[in-house]
């Protein structure tokens, strides 16, 4: 059966994520003590905690940390896919894409062989602390108005842009926090004055990502991108920019540095793979959450997905991996 991999983003996050796959497999063990390492060598005393306690045990708050977020996401997911390659590989074997949603491409990038584990957790660590530190803002999901619609009301509001295009009735808008609430009331009004099902939901986030308020960090984060070392992709990934597919190591590089401020074109990435040429039956998402999950359906619902984020997901899938 061919397959894509997909790996999701911020927001998928929540405390006890991993705990039962930590508890039960060495692998997932080694990999949190690689991101441990990392983070506290980062943050040094600045460190409230590890990325493993946070993940496990919480606080929430401090797991909705954007610099303890996004290891954590990308921890948990890797862990998934290390599990797989170890107890199953033959359910790897007819992979023709990875993909990731926004922070869910750099465990997309590790799955296709681009960057090491090691330098994997050096760019997401370094990526939310930046992204943390970043210019403060606004983030909000529109639901029911399509982008053309949401494009006409936007476009006369300075600072605000679309950040991501999750599904075609699904848009995220982001910018200042008064640019943003000015939206806000313009789509409310016009949803009402037309007498349609518009929500306007606002995200809990601190920052505006996937904005040109993310410029100072995203130049940041790219003078660590040219310090790492890329390899050319063993299996094509589909990058959030301009979803298209890459394998070349130098044009997946500078298309990474256009991530941080451009929008996550997941609405054409989620097409690309149900009507591939490649002809693919499947997609698994690997990681907490069943978000992606969510948005492949509201694509086309018949399509088959499946979701893995627990042991138990795991022992669904390949049920040897209960004795492990």
């Amino acid at each position: 059966m061919t397959k894509a991999i997909v790996f999701p983003g911020q927001g998928s996050q929540f405390v006890g994520m991993s705990k039962d796959l930590h508890q039960n497999y060495e692998t997932v063990r080694k990999i949190f003590s690689t991101v441990d390492k990392l983070f506290l060598d980062y943050h040094g005393d600045n460190a409230k905690q590890s990325i493993s306690e946070t993940c496990f045990n919480g606080p929430e708050e401090l797991l909705q940390n954007t610099a303890y977020t996004q290891p954590a996401i990308i921890a948990t997911s890797i862990s998934i896919l290390e599990l797989l390659k170890e107890n199953s590989p033959e359910t790897l074997s007819n992979v023709k894409y990875f993909a990731g949603h926004s922070l869910g491409e750099f465990a997309a990038l590790y799955a296709a062989g681009v960057i090491s584990l090691e330098d994997t957790f050096k760019l997401i660590i370094k990526r939310g602390d930046l992204m943390s530190k970043a210019e403060k803002g606004a983030m909000t999901a529109v639901l029911g108005l399509g982008k053309d619609k949401l494009s006409v009301l936007i476009n006369s509001i300075d600072k605000v842009s679309v950040a991501n295009f999750n599904s075609p009735e699904q848009i995220v808008i982001t910018g200042s926090s008064e640019a943003v609430a000015e939206a806000n009331q313009k789509i409310s009004d016009y949803a009402s004055e037309n007498e349609l099902k518009v929500k306007v939901i606002p995200l809990s986030v601190g920052g505006a990502f996937h904005s040109p308020l993310m410029d100072n960090a995203s130049e940041k984060f790219s003078e660590l991108i040219d310090q790492i070392q890329f390899n050319d992709a063993k299996v094509p990934v589909i990058q959030n920019y301009a979803a298209e597919a890459n394998t070349y190591a130098q044009e997946i590089k500078e298309v990474l540095k256009k991530q941080m401020t451009g929008a996550v074109q997941w609405t054409k990435t989620v097409e690309k793979l149900i009507n591939s040429e490649e002809g693919i039956q499947e997609i698994l998402e690997l990681g907490p959450s069943k978000v992606l999950n969510g948005l492949v359906k509201k694509q086309n619902r018949r399509f088959p997905v499946k979701s893995i984020q627990s042991k138990d997901d795991l022992t669904a899938l390949i049920p040897e991996t209960s004795k492990a």
